[in-house]
């Protein structure tokens, strides 16, 4: 992969010791046969073969470090320091792009708009098919949209750069809720490019940590939207799930 001084999209991935996920990841993007686009790893200082795997793929990866961090957020604000692309786009370690054409076809389709957001499925360990989101894809996004949740998996979110704010700490399991309202709060332009992005590996920490997620997330609402209207988007949430659950039965079936 020929490395751009200015590409179109810089792809960031954090990771700590998740090598086997990590190697996913990376032959994804490798996939996508591009040269518009650079690889950031930011690594907690893994002691698996993490770095093993980095130094066998380094003609892929434009940019790393291996480093001691306070957490998954800090070292994707690193990962937003060292970027250099037009937009920057968050693949955690398992997640993988849908297709080896996607990044042609979102190139080929934007418009130079703040901000490109497409769809995410929900894929097992092993890369299988597990469910579609749970969230419907808004045909038209705005910062208000996200009363509801994380209608945006961050995996299908492309930020310009130069819009693109730093994640908040106080908020350890959640922040990307967060990270995009205020990322959509600075855009003057948001497309949908009606595409599924990513394939989301189900199991991260908000998956594991189901309470504090919970908490953190009803926080960041609150804070953004203010009480009532937390309290009425809230509402909505057993219908969404349970209209969630039929569809993913179905499809299953």
């Amino acid at each position: 992969m020929t490395r751009p001084s200015y590409p179109f999209l810089s792809i960031i991935t954090a990771c700590y010791n998740d090598c086997e996920n990590l190697k996913k990841t990376i032959e994804s993007i490798e996939a996508q046969q591009v040269d518009f686009v650079e690889l950031i790893i930011v690594d907690g200082a893994s002691t698996d073969d993490t770095l093993h795997l980095i130094e066998a793929k380094k003609q892929i990866i434009t940019k790393w470090l291996s480093e001691k961090d306070k957490g998954v957020y800090n070292a994707m604000n690193k990962g937003i320091e060292m970027a250099s692309g037009e937009y920057i786009l968050f693949l955690n370690a398992g997640d993988t792009f849908y297709n080896s054409s996607i990044l042609r076809t979102i190139k080929m389709r934007h418009k130079n708009e703040d901000i490109l957001y497409g769809n995410a499925v929900f894929v097992n360990k092993d890369g299988s098919f597990k469910s579609p989101r749970h969230k419907s894809l808004p045909s038209e996004l705005n910062w208000k949209s996200f009363k509801n949740g994380m209608v945006v998996c961050h995996q299908a979110l492309l930020v310009k750069r130069i819009i693109a704010p730093h994640y908040l700490l106080q908020y350890k399991i959640t922040s990307d809720l967060d990270w995009a309202i205020r990322a959509l709060k600075k855009a003057q332009s948001v497309k949908n490019l009606n595409l599924t992005i990513s394939n989301f590996q189900f199991g991260g920490m908000s998956d594991s940590q189901k309470k504090e997620a919970l908490l953190e997330r009803w926080q960041i609402l609150v804070s953004q939207f203010g009480l009532l209207n937390t309290l009425l988007a809230h509402l909505k949430i057993p219908f969404t799930y349970t209209a969630w659950k039929i569809q993913s039965l179905y499809k299953r079936n």
